[in-house]
């Protein structure tokens, strides 16, 4: 088969899949094919071997049933830079990024300390770091194949110097070891709905019965990681924001305030430590 013919065999096998067929088509041939997509329309008219068409036809049906289109290429893109991905590791989310752009507008170029909690592929610490050239940070997460994941794109990036992985429970942080900005996307999924989520480490996804379950010990904890005037920049879920505020405020938290994302819903939580 040439290369357009096996563009649209897969958006017709993926049209009940993705809001994208023909794009996830092109990104699969284009990754096999080893070359940019935008490249594709010079090749439109060549023929694939038979080991790449039975290679692309392989990973379309894979992704026919619902394995995410990262696991299968090993890729994703955030802030502008493509991370590594592997199965056991969160898939990194559009919507994150304002958490980290909401960081780098805290930090204004200066030097900080940051600590990621949860930090899965590395991509929020990594991405800060790499457009704030003067910080250094450490990532935590209690999966091995997240901190194995996290230190491989640091590697990749050329942050090692600037970044630590440990794995290891948010929970058993010493509180001597302080931060200029805490920033955390923890899990925030609601059980019942964890299982419509195809692939993805439970873990890094299941918040408890009303998605609240780890942002009280996380709120507290942060508190006392920070230095004073520094920040905690943690994303949310709709409907639990006055929760996120109320127990902000409790925790001692200043100055707190709910960041919207671009459909108006709240993502951002984010307050200082005073005194």
């Amino acid at each position: 088969m040439d290369v357009k013919t096996l563009i649209l065999y897969g958006k017709k096998r993926l049209i009940n899949v993705t809001d994208t067929p023909r794009l996830e088509s092109e990104i699969l041939l284009a990754d096999i094919l080893k070359i940019k997509r935008e490249k594709l329309l010079a090749y439109l008219n060549e023929n694939v071997s038979l080991d790449n068409e039975k290679t692309f036809k392989t990973l379309i049906e894979k992704r026919k049933n619902h394995y995410p289109l990262p696991y299968i290429i090993k890729h994703k893109e955030f802030m502008g830079i493509d991370f590594f991905i592997k199965q056991g590791v969160f898939i990194p989310r559009p919507e994150t990024e304002i958490l980290v752009e909401e960081a780098l507008k805290i930090a204004s170029s200066k030097k900080v300390r940051i600590l990621d909690i949860g930090t899965g592929s590395g991509c929020i610490l990594l991405s800060f770091l790499h457009y704030n050239k003067l910080s250094k940070g450490i990532g935590i997460d209690i999966s091995e194949i997240a901190i194995k994941t996290a230190i491989e794109n640091a590697s990749r990036l050329g942050l090692l110097e600037r970044a630590a992985f440990i794995q290891k429970d948010f929970k058993n942080i010493s509180s001597n070891d302080t931060f200029d900005i805490v920033v955390s996307n923890p899990p925030y999924v609601k059980t019942s709905q964890c299982k419509n989520l195809y692939f993805e480490p439970v873990e890094a996804l299941d918040g408890g019965e009303d998605g609240f379950h780890f942002y009280p010990m996380l709120i507290e904890k942060a508190y006392r990681l920070l230095k004073n005037n520094g920040t905690l920049i943690i994303e949310i879920d709709e409907g639990i924001e006055k929760r996120i505020e109320e127990t902000m405020r409790k925790s001692g938290f200043k100055g707190i305030k709910i960041i919207r994302d671009l459909a108006g819903l709240p993502r951002v939580a984010e307050g200082t430590k005073n005194g």
